[in-house]
């Protein structure tokens, strides 16, 4: 019996094994869940996640599930422990694990909330990252931005994250395990600059988008149908931002039903 109490430990075994299966049986559904619900566990689940990493040879890889499940027991380390990790990631290294594995295990620790300045917007915790390139009051702008949001969709988004455009590929994306947005912020012009009304529309239209995949709690990939309603999603709330693009959009598409052609921006922000 270990201090956790049995009930507690079981339970937390019960939904490593579920993260595992999923992880190397590449179903993402389960994956989720075990995700899920050992991060809300938090520090108690740090013992067994990390035997269930340390138990291995990870000098050679023979199989593709093997990286996902290094990389996924590691990164939810992380997201509980960020010193932990780092732990376990030079205890492999230093045991000679295998180059794909070290990069893997870089990867993962580079992130560190030390970079990101933290305050809370409409109830959602913001980590805004401390070296933005930018002329634009962050905070500001988001608590404009949110207010247009219904407060029932933005209910069990665990965080926003305000990343750099080398951060990430996408103008940002929506982590299901976590209920997690992140959005890139690009836009390095002044204030008064035509570009920067540009740049903060095309942030703000993002940010709508990603809401809208938590407001339909999607689940991972690029389905054509989430991504459909997560742009109908944006569209509903830019109109009732009142912003002077939007109106420009609905008078545009006013005119298309006329017998124009319309278009729309099929990039998928996800």
């Amino acid at each position: 019996m270990n201090e956790l109490g049995e009930g507690q430990s079981q339970q937390i075994a019960r939904s490593l094994r579920t993260l595992i299966r999923g992880l190397s049986q590449g179903s993402w559904g389960e994956a989720y869940v075990g995700y899920k619900d050992l991060f809300k566990v938090g520090a108690p689940a740090i013992p067994q996640l990390r035997e269930a990493v340390l138990k291995s040879n990870w000098s050679k890889l023979k199989y593709g599930n093997e990286v996902r499940y290094v990389s996924g027991l590691v990164s939810l380390i992380h997201d509980i422990d960020e010193a932990e990790a780092r732990r376990i990631s030079n205890l492999l290294k230093h045991g000679g694990c295998a180059p794909a594995v070290a990069r893997i295990l870089d990867s993962v620790c580079a992130f560190t909330l030390a970079d990101y300045a933290c305050y809370s917007v409409c109830g959602v915790e913001v980590y805004e990252h401390k070296r933005l390139v930018t002329r634009q009051d962050v905070r500001a702008c988001l608590e404009r931005w949110l207010k247009n949001v219904p407060a029932e969709d933005l209910r069990e988004v665990e965080r926003i994250l305000i990343l750099r455009k080398e951060d990430l590929t996408w103008l940002g994306n929506y982590m299901p395990i976590l209920c997690r947005i992140n959005v890139v912020w690009d836009n390095p012009s002044s204030k008064w600059s035509p570009m920067s009304h540009v740049n903060n529309f095309l942030i703000e239209r993002t940010l709508y988008h990603e809401v809208g995949h938590h407001a339909h709690r999607h689940t991972f990939g690029q389905d054509p149908e989430q991504e459909a309603e997560a742009e109908k999603y944006a569209d509903r709330i830019m109109s009732r931002s009142g912003h002077w693009f939007a109106r420009i959009g609905r008078l545009l598409g006013a005119q298309s039903n006329n017998g124009m052609n319309r278009t729309r921006d099929t990039r998928d922000f996800k």
